[in-house]
Formats: C-alpha cells, sequence, structure tokens
C-alpha cells in the first residue's frame, strides 16, 4: 500500500481520523462544581432573583440610613408643616412630576405657610412629621420583624422537625399532637391574648405571637425531609459504621435539608412583612408614636381622597419589598431544586 501511495504521490498526512480520538472519549469539557457552586451560578443567571436582591439591599441600607438623611426625627411634630405635598430638590420644576410641593388644587403649599425653603421628599403627616422619614423608620420595622420570624422559624422549626422526624415513632406522634393543638389556634386570637397580657400592642406581642405559632410550617417540613432521608442507603451505611445520632443527623441528615430549609425561610419573610402591616392596619400592630408601614398605611387612608400619597407612598413600599422578597425565594427554590436544573 505504501508503494501505491508514493506512486500516486499521495502523503499518509492526507489520511487523518474523523470525529473524537479515543484519548479524548472520557475527557471532562466542563469544570467541576460543588452543588452550593452550581445552585450560586443559577440563582445569578435568574435576573428577577437579582433584580429582587438589588432592590432587598438598596431597601436595607435605606432602612438603616434613611432617616439620618432627611434631617428629621419619625416622631417630630410641627402643626404648621401638616399635610404638606412631596418636595424635592431638583425636582420642583419639572411639572409633571409630582415632587413640586403643590396640592390636588394646584396650590403651593409650602409657599402658602411660608416654608419656601423646606423640603419634605414624600411630604409630612397630619401632625407635620416628615414622610421619609417615618417611611424608612417604619421599613426598619417591618424589616426587623420579618427576619426575626426567620430566625425563630429556623431556630425552633428545625431543632422541632428534626427530632421528630429523626426518632419517628412515639416521639414523632406526641410531637405531631403538639403541633396540631398549635394549628387549631388562630394567630391573631395568639396576637390579641399577647396584647391583653402586655397592656399594649407592639414589636413584643407580634415577636411572642410568632414564637407561639409561626415555626410550625418549617418544623413539618424538616420533618418529613428527615423522615424521607433518614432510610436511605448513606445514612444507613453511616450508622451500621458506628455513627452517633449527632453525627448522623449534622453531617447527613442536615447538610441535605438546608436547600428546603434556606427557601422556606425566604418564603417566611415576605409573608412575615404582610402580617406586620395587617396587623398595624387594623390597629394590633406597632403602637404610637412608633411606625411601621403598615400602620402608615392605616394613617393615609383616612385621607385617600384629599391627600392620597399618605397611603400610595408606603402602599407601594410595602408592595415592592415582599415582591423583591417573593423573585428572591423563587430564584432561590429554582437553584437549589437539581430538578429545575437544565
Amino acid at each position: 500500500m505504501d508503494k501505491n501511495i508514493q506512486n500516486e504521490n499521495l502523503s499518509p498526512d492526507l489520511f487523518q481520523v474523523v470525529g473524537p480520538k479515543s484519548s479524548e472519549s472520557e475527557k471532562i469539557e466542563r469544570k467541576s462544581l460543588t452543588f452550593w457552586q452550581d445552585a450560586r451560578h443559577r440563582l445569578f443567571k435568574n435576573k428577577g432573583a437579582i433584580a429582587g436582591l438589588i432592590v432587598i439591599v438598596i431597601f436595607i441600607l435605606m432602612a438603616i440610613f434613611g432617616p439620618m438623611v432627611s434631617g428629621y426625627t419619625f416622631k417630630e411634630q410641627d402643626l404648621g408643616k401638616s399635610k404638606l405635598p412631596p418636595r424635592v430638590q431638583g425636582l420642583e420644576n419639572i411639572s409633571w412630576l409630582p415632587f413640586d410641593g403643590t396640592d390636588k388644587n394646584g396650590v403651593n403649599l409650602y409657599e402658602t405657610k411660608g416654608y419656601e425653603d423646606t423640603y419634605h421628599w414624600f411630604g409630612t403627616d397630619d401632625l407635620g412629621r416628615d414622610q421619609f422619614t417615618r417611611i424608612w423608620y417604619g421599613a426598619r420595622i417591618s424589616l426587623y420583624i420579618a427576619l426575626l420570624a426567620a430566625v425563630i422559624e429556623f431556630f425552633i422549626g428545625v431543632v422541632y422537625g428534626g427530632v421528630s422526624g429523626f426518632f419517628g415513632g412515639r416521639v414523632d406522634a406526641v410531637m405531631q399532637r403538639i403541633i396540631e393543638v398549635l394549628v387549631g389556634i388562630p394567630y391573631l386570637i395568639v396576637v390579641i391574648l399577647m396584647i391583653m397580657i402586655f397592656d399594649k400592642p407592639g414589636v413584643l406581642s407580634i415577636t411572642l405571637a410568632m414564637v407561639v405559632t409561626g415555626w410550625i410550617g418549617m418544623a413539618r417540613m424538616v420533618r418529613g425531609q428527615f423522615l424521607k432521608l433518614r432510610d436511605q442507603e448513606y445514612v444507613l451505611a453511616s450508622k451500621t459504621l458506628g455513627a452517633t445520632n449527632t453525627s448522623l443527623i449534622f453531617r447527613h441528615l442536615l447538610p441535605n435539608t438546608l436547600g428546603p430549609i434556606i427557601v422556606t425561610s425566604m418564603f417566611t419573610i415576605p409573608g412575615a412583612i404582610f402580617t406586620e402591616a395587617f396587623l398595624s392596619f387594623i390597629g394590633l400592630g406597632i403602637a404610637a408614636p412608633e411606625a411601621s408601614l403598615g400602620s402608615l398605611v392605616n394613617e393615609g387612608f383616612r385621607y385617600l381622597r384629599s391627600f392620597p400619597y399618605l397611603l400610595i407612598i408606603p402602599a407601594l413600599t410595602i408592595s415592592v419589598l415582599i415582591l423583591s422578597f417573593n423573585l428572591l425565594a423563587d430564584g432561590l427554590r429554582d437553584a437549589l431544586d437539581p430538578k429545575m436544573r437544565k
């Protein structure tokens, strides 16, 4: 054959193997990633979740530093400035923006009341308190209660559900009967009971109500995960090799349950924000002169027709905050669920 190739003046280099070489058949083209690295990569690819995360960071920063920017305190009153419309430096001369300090009749109340050099970015309420300061102070209270609800649910719910699911049997039966009793107690009744004990509504009564019933959903979820994982082969193998109960829980069961725990906690936060806003709206939440987003909506609802900004601005703040947490929670659920991998 070599003689024929030479006679035809054909080089052996012209003949190449088509397709992948045998040495490259098992080569890994993609970089190996851990579960958490892959989850982070998929989370960052979710534009909705990233947008929600950015908004949440902005809200947290404004809740911390916003009340310091305006120069007013959340309870500082000036009846001469009562119900002033929003007015922002640099935007007051743009007629189509609602930040020029005029009311619905086109009257500039700042000039009428003699406050030409005064600016209230979100206006003032009926007692002359700065709404910008009160809204971000209220956001601070709402975020505090929401994060506290997530922490309570995480610690109490995970411990209670983990013990119930891991030991099972009679222990599980007794613990689940206790949960069924607590589920039968309406949350609103617990809040009212705490208010009667402490004589006034506030953060403490809402917190204690969450301690009583706020962790039940997490406990049930963790119990179900532990019941499913404790009979897996790797858990049984570790138990056969002499692993203790503590080792089985913290090295095998709990790490494999962290994904659902994080997702459940993230969905708890917007629910707690809405619950606090609802309680404050009906008068069972934060008491005056403290401010929360729900109490601000309650105050603004009375002036919806004449001063709509008192209702619209805090209502939009609650809506955007809850939507952002829901978007982030959806993104985390998709990122931490291997079934959602494309």
